[in-house]
């Protein structure tokens, strides 16, 4: 019986032992991801922050796109707001399309497309005459508003480590209580949200910046920005 309980003993030590070993492991692993990942957006101190939208030109002689997502709450329905705009490098224009979807459970209900125009002067214009939401008439970027660079990043309460299997596209997100934010998407001060940010490897091997940073803080709360160098 005494063998038998000593062997138990020892299992159980054994056991006890080996899932620290892993979990140290695992750390070491989730700390080393940690900061190559963190190091692969760095570049995102070039873009953030940009005094102004068109000063992107200098930064991306041959151009650039932006994919800007704002999803809100108003009136207790859901509205998904997208702009995809393109810096022409010939013209020095930015302009793209505008789309607008009520969020329906089953059935989401497109309720305006248009052609847009943004400038840091007059902010978003349709070029046919329809009217924005007054929420988005006068948008000024984030990366206008906001500094980021690899020093903040390791400042931040790490949420969680993601990488496609299949693609390779990897993320990494952070929770944070940022006030520019709260400000930017008008959540109240000292709201917690998720900031995340996503890497593409088909831009990293071109060495061509490309980057989206993400807010989220419910299904009713989300706000994302990509710019994408030509």
């Amino acid at each position: 019986m005494e063998r038998k309980k000593k062997m138990k003993k020892l299992c159980a030590l054994a056991i006890l032992f080996l899932a620290g070993t892993i979990l140290a492991g695992c750390s070491i692993m989730k700390n080393a991801k940690r900061q190559e990942y963190e190091e692969r957006f760095s570049r995102i101190s070039e873009v953030y922050p940009t005094a102004k939208a068109e000063d992107l030109f200098k930064k991306f002689p041959k151009g650039f796109r932006i994919v800007y997502i704002r999803q809100e709450l108003t009136n207790n329905k859901t509205f998904f707001h997208e702009f995809k705009l393109r810096g022409d490098h010939t013209t020095k224009q930015i302009i793209g399309d505008y789309t607008k979807v009520r969020i329906q459970p089953y059935n989401d209900e497109i309720i305006m497309t248009s052609t847009v125009t943004y400038s840091d002067k007059n902010g978003f214009q349709t070029t046919d005459g329809q009217v924005l939401d007054s929420s988005l008439e006068n948008v000024r970027f984030l990366f206008t508003q906001l500094p980021i660079d690899y020093q903040y990043l390791k400042s931040l309460d790490l949420d969680a480590i993601t990488e496609s299997p299949v693609t390779g596209d990897y993320s990494i997100r952070y929770e944070i209580t940022n006030e520019n934010i709260n400000s930017y998407i008008n959540l109240p001060k000292g709201s917690k949200t998720l900031l995340e940010f996503r890497g593409y490897p088909k831009y990293d091997k071109q060495d061509k910046y490309f980057l989206t940073l993400s807010v989220e803080r419910s299904e009713k709360y989300y706000f994302s920005e990509t710019v994408i160098e030509e």
